[in-house]
């Protein structure tokens, strides 16, 4: 899922944080990873992406509006795409590696 947020209401993302990090760690099942999206390191969120694992369109769908962040009216859109996976590198299995570590 790719997610796209209202520049305007950035000021309301601090509020939601809390509950919208505490969604996705509990389900660690279905949440493979996320994270927001920028234009530099230091540059404000403009949305998040999501890998998810789901059955369905309709479940991604679904699990992402009983999201804080969605039911709060922060996100502007959301494109949930398939992925089929063509290649997977070494480098990225360390860095994965690397992160569990930190």
């Amino acid at each position: 899922d790719i997610y796209a947020d209202h520049p305007e209401r950035l000021p309301e993302r601090a509020q939601h944080m809390p509950a919208h990090l505490a969604f996705l760690a509990a389900h660690p099942d279905q949440v493979v990873a996320s994270g927001a999206l920028r234009d530099s390191e230091d540059g404000a969120p403009k949305g998040g992406l999501w890998v998810l694992s789901a059955a369905s369109k309709a479940e991604a769908e679904s699990f992402y509006q009983a999201d804080p962040f969605w039911q709060a009216g922060l996100r502007k859109s959301v494109r949930v795409s398939h992925w089929a996976q063509a290649f997977w590198s070494p480098a990225f299995t360390e860095c994965i590696r690397s992160l569990e570590a930190a």
